[in-house]
């Protein structure tokens, strides 16, 4: 067993998490400048169950977006496949 491919995959993981997490705080931000009224008084005090599967929608879709693009074949993951395969042919 190799630990520096284990080690590569949780730092990645990390990584990704990380800026994962960020871009779906500032897609929040972003819903929250453009919209003319306070999401949070709308959502909690004024119950408005509309607003928040509306939102909560808004926040998948961008989820999604986030994860898609995150796990999409990169050039340096490329690089990394094609090292290994070369040093397991030595």
């Amino acid at each position: 067993m190799d630990w520096s491919v284990i080690l590569y995959g949780i730092f990645d993981t990390v990584v990704y998490s990380l800026i994962g997490i960020v871009l779906m705080g500032l897609g929040f931000l972003i819903i929250s400048f453009f919209t003319p009224f306070s999401i949070k008084k709308e959502i909690e005090d004024d119950q408005n169950i509309s607003l928040g599967i509306i939102i909560g929608a808004v926040i998948l879709g961008i989820s999604i977006i986030v994860a898609s693009v995150i796990s999409s074949p990169s050039s340096a993951g490329a690089m990394k496949s094609s090292q290994m395969k070369y040093e397991q042919q030595k």
